[in-house]
């Protein structure tokens, strides 16, 4: 399992590597697909409701869509329905873990910088670059390939695979997967919403929240699939339910990668 799961990444490494930015701009833009229909019926339904707090919430959902957060999000659902029929105590800590990094974000807009990052691309893209490989490491981690380090000096129920701790890191992480169609829902459109309201740094937990809102739907599905007997009959087969997520981690870690290293 580890010799064919190393093999198969270092040939994913070499396929990202050859690819040319030509294909790297139409996965990119095959991504976009999905945000460019649902964006219009979604901006008009917080246009026409007008209230700040459900607009802050609904952009969440939009954020979802946007293209650096497709493959974020098919991680995160693969790392968090490892647990079948519980998988939302993990969807909490991962949702917090947005949260956090979103308020983070709107206080150094608002007190450091006065305003929105000059030079977006500067500022995350080196993340966005750090992303796709970073995914491929976890998802190596759950095959049991290797062992991630900071897991190393932690207890065992802590260790990649268990516990919340490594889906509010994994959340705080992913709220940082910038890109231009995120980059104008958080800082053009948010960031206002946020300034003109007394409750304003309350946006950014709702935006987080948004954003968790298709992720909840699939894991609900999950669950009931769980409860259903269907993922407990793979867990008795040997943990193939975290192999499974290992396995879907690593692929779309590498096709992050291709996307967004070749831009």
């Amino acid at each position: 399992m580890r010799g064919v799961a190393l093999l198969l990444v270092l040939l994913g490494v070499g396929a990202v590597l050859a690819l040319e930015g030509e294909v790297s701009h139409g996965l990119y833009r095959g991504m976009s697909a999905l945000y460019g229909v649902l964006a219009p019926p979604l901006d008009a339904l917080r246009r026409s409701l007008d209230l700040p707090g459900v607009s802050a919430f609904l952009l969440g959902v939009l954020a979802a869509f946007a293209p650096c957060q497709v493959t974020t999000g098919a991680g995160a659902l693969a790392y968090l329905a490892r647990d079948g029929g519980r998988p939302f105590p993990g969807l909490m800590a991962f949702l917090l873990g947005k949260a956090l990094a979103y308020t983070l974000l709107l206080g150094v807009a608002l007190w450091l910088l006065g305003g929105p990052p000059q030079d977006p691309g500067g500022l995350f893209r080196p993340i966005r670059l750090a992303l796709g490989p970073l995914m491929v490491l976890v998802g190596l981690g759950l095959l049991g390939v290797l062992r991630l380090p900071w897991a190393w000096p932690l207890p065992s129920r802590m260790e990649v695979g268990k516990g919340l701790l490594g889906a509010l890191a994994l959340g705080g992480l992913f709220g940082l997967a910038f890109c231009p169609t995120l980059f104008w829902l958080f800082f053009g459109l948010l960031l206002p919403l946020a300034l003109a309201s007394p409750w304003g740094t309350l946006y950014p937990a709702l935006f987080a929240l948004g954003s968790g809102v298709p992720l909840a739907l699939f894991l609900g599905l999950v669950g009931r699939l769980g409860r259903a007997g269907a993922l407990r009959a793979l867990k008795r087969a040997g943990g193939w339910s975290t192999r499974l997520a290992g396995w879907v981690l690593v692929g779309v870690g590498l096709l992050d990668t291709a996307v967004y290293w070749g831009l």
